[in-house]
Formats: structure tokens, sequence, C-alpha cells
């Protein structure tokens, strides 16, 4: 009774706060008019969905102590707030909670100041500290497993992919047709259970075509939102450089903020949420170059190139009784991937290793055969990347060499060669390892 006395005298001359629910291709509002409210499945509950990953009696959400706060009920599949996840923590005006596939954002603009919440949130994550790098190798042993068993000849690319993954990036493939760029990105999504989308990208699309639309409800009198195939998990953005730029730029906002904005109203993405996209060369007929800001938005870039004739005997052998994707199926479900890339997040980055892909960033700037140096934002996913790769290998902290090894594959698709440079630079990775060599790090011995 106190604490209802409390929350009415609190919300007395203010509004109350509110829970944006996007389920299932539906969005609906529900007003927090009261000090507590339960989520789940049960119909016993204050908020119910039918989503199945949703456990009867999933997680509450209560006002106490000036602060709305989320405590999971020890759910089946866990409670995520901003992708990490979480078994108890004060909520923030535009916090995004996902339990099972459905996305709440709490708005709330009397929210109290960071300093005087974070005094009631500074006890320890149970489920976050129970998943450690461990439980990380297991995870990352179980995908390699099962991709390599459609996907041969190139451990390295399977690696690397698991790699952009873990670090909740967006991976390009630009291969010549028949490598198997496809092949790759669907023994990901078959070996991971979540939302699997592929979007075959042609001239005549639409931005409306991949991001959804508004269509009018004429029962209800309203406008409904139609979610188009990127409200997914994993998104297979085949051939994107054959369709128009005005196209390609409807992902932008998409895979840099994981919303989409459509007629003022944003629409959040589930997590995870990873783009694979695949593309041929650019000298291929029909297709159109991607501009730098969407070249921008992928963490990485990599090529398969064709397997050794090893490798293609055993594709042959694999494929003689047909389609190899029906013989696999999930090892890992979505949930363990968000705690994944929250492990990363965790790993250690020194100062002299921050120094050290800052200076090489500015070598880039001021290399006399580049068209341009790389961003900020190159920067962030050069560490981001490095972070993914040591704790792919085990480690909570960054070396080096994680730095050199993520180089290429993070940096060459953002920079171009001068027209004059390129008959004294092969291509772009090249330039890149002489920069590695040039650019070097004080004590490296001692890190």
């Amino acid at each position: 009774m106190m604490t209802e006395n409390a929350f009415s005298s609190a919300y007395s001359k203010m509004d109350y706060p509110t829970l944006t629910i996007q389920e299932a291709g539906t969005t609906r509002e529900e007003v927090l008019d009261k000090p507590s409210f339960s989520l789940g499945r049960g119909l016993d509950c204050t908020i119910v969905t039918d989503d199945s990953n949703v456990s009867r009696r999933h997680a509450e959400i209560k006002w106490e102590k000036g602060c709305w706060r989320i405590t999971d009920l020890n759910s089946a599949n866990g409670t995520f707030v901003n992708t990490l996840p979480v078994s108890s923590q004060i909520l923030k005006h535009m916090d995004i909670i996902q339990i099972g596939g459905v996305m709440l954002v709490f708005n709330d603009p009397h929210t109290p100041a960071a300093g005087e919440a974070e005094k009631w949130n500074n006890e320890d994550d149970a489920e976050a500290s129970a998943f450690n790098f461990e439980s990380m190798k297991r995870v990352i042993r179980r995908l390699e497993e099962n991709i390599a068993k459609v996907f041969k000849g190139n451990p390295g690319a399977i690696r690397d992919l698991l790699v952009c993954l873990m670090a909740d990036g967006h991976l390009l493939l630009e291969d010549a047709p028949g490598v198997g760029k496809s092949l790759l990105a669907q023994a990901l999504a078959k070996s991971v259970q979540a939302q699997y989308k592929r979007i075959q990208f042609t001239p005549d699309m639409l931005p409306s075509d991949v991001t959804g639309m508004n269509i009018y409800d004429d029962d209800k009198k309203v406008f409904r939102f139609l979610p188009g195939p990127i409200f997914g998990n994993v998104i297979l953005a085949d051939e994107i450089n054959r369709t128009t730029p005005r196209t390609q730029s409807s992902l932008l906002e998409c895979m840099s903020e994981s919303a989409v904005t459509l007629d003022g109203q944003s629409h959040v993405l589930p997590k995870p949420f990873f783009v694979i996209a695949t593309q041929n060369p650019s000298d291929y007929h029909g297709t159109y170059p991607l501009p730098e800001p969407q070249l921008d938005r992928f963490l990485m870039r990599l090529s398969i190139g064709y397997p050794s004739p090893e490798a293609e005997k055993e594709i042959l052998s694999s494929q003689m009784s047909g389609q190899v994707l029906s013989h696999i199926s999930y090892v890992v479900r979505s949930n363990d991937v968000i705690r994944c890339q929250a492990l990363v997040r965790t790993v250690t980055v020194s100062d002299a290793i921050k120094e050290y892909i800052v200076n090489i960033a500015n070598a880039t700037r001021h290399h006399e055969a580049l068209l341009n140096g790389t961003s900020p934002r190159a920067t962030l996913a050069l560490m981001r990347a490095s972070q993914s790769l040591a704790a792919y290998n085990g480690r909570n902290f960054v070396s080096p060499q994680d730095v050199r090894n993520m180089l290429k594959p993070v940096f060459s698709h953002r920079l171009n060669l001068k027209l004059r440079a390129k008959a004294q630079w092969k291509s772009v990775d090249f330039l890149l390892d002489d920069i590695a060599e040039k650019v070097k790090l004080k004590n490296e011995d001692q890190l």
C-alpha cells in the first residue's frame, strides 16, 4: 500500500511511462500506470505475449526507490536490456528490452539522473557472470563444426565469419559467383536457432521492399506497419550491388542503429541482428557499386576464393546425394550469440593497443597513395574485431597480433588507391601490409 501511495505521489504531476511492444509485426503501447507489471505467456500476467520463446512468467517490471527495475523471473531463454543479459537492472529512457522474439522500448523522460539510478544498480549480474570465455568457446566450436559440414575448403572464412558475428558487426562477401558465398551465410543461419531472412536484390526493388511499409487496415480504420524482410536475426542480402543506390541506402539506418524509421515512427530490429551481404566484382555486368557510406557500415569484407583441388573434390562428394544444408540443424540458440557479443565487449584493450590502432588509422589518412583515410568508425571497428578475435581464441585481452590479423578484413574495403598509385601497389591489401610493417608498437614483447 505504501508503494502504491508513493507511486501515485511520484506521478501525480507527470505522465506515466510507457512500453512500446513489437511482436509478430504488430506494435502496441502499454501504459505503466501501476507500480508492478509481469510479462509472459501466462494469462495471469499483466502483459501477455504469444511468443513461444517467452516463459509463462518471464519477467517483472517494478517501480521501486524512484526507479523502474526489470527482473528476470528465472526464465528459460533470459531477459536482455540493450543486448546485454540481465537478472535485474534499472531501466532508463529508451532502453530496449528483448524477451524471446518480443522487443519492448521503455519510454520515460522523467527517468532519474544516471548517477542517482546507478547507486541502485551496482549489484553483480549472476547470469552474465555465469557465461564466461569457456562457455563462448563451446558455442564457437559447435558453430564451426556445424558450418564445416557443408562449407568446405576455407576454415579461415568460417573463423572470420564468426569473429564478425561475435563483434556484433555486419559482413560483406565479395567474390565471383558460385564459390559458396550464399552457402556460407545459409549454413550459419541454420546453425543458430534464429529467424533467417533472404533478400534477393534486383534493379527494380524499392526501399519499402526491404524495410516494410504502412498499410491501411480498412476494418480498424488505422494504418498498420507491415515489416519487411530486414526484420530478422540473420539476413542474407544476396547480390546487394545489383540494386540501385536508392534501395541500397535503405540499409544504412538498419545496419548502424538496428532500427527502421517509417513515417516518423521508429521500429526496433531484434537482436542478434547480423547482415551478410554478397556482391559480385564491380566489373561484372549489371552492378551498381556500393557507395562509401554503405561500405563503412560493414565491419568486415571477405573474399572466399577458389577451393583447392582436394577441397573441391570433397565438395563434389558431399553433394552427390543432394542439398547438404538439409543435413544440419541448429546447434546454439540466438540468446547464446547475444551473450557472446556481450562478453566480447568486456575483453581488455590496453592504452598501448588503443594507441597502436590509432597510429595505424592515422597512417592511412596521411598516405600519399590513398584517396581517403579510414574514419573513426573504422578505428572502432578494428578495435571491436580485435576484441572478438581475442575472445575467439579464449583470451580476455587484445594482443598486437590480433590487430594485425584483423587489419585487412576491416580496413581494405574502406580505402581507395589513387589512379597513379595503382602502378606501385597491386591492391589496398599490399599497402596495408606495408603500413603494418612500418607502424611499430613500443615494447611489444612485454605486452
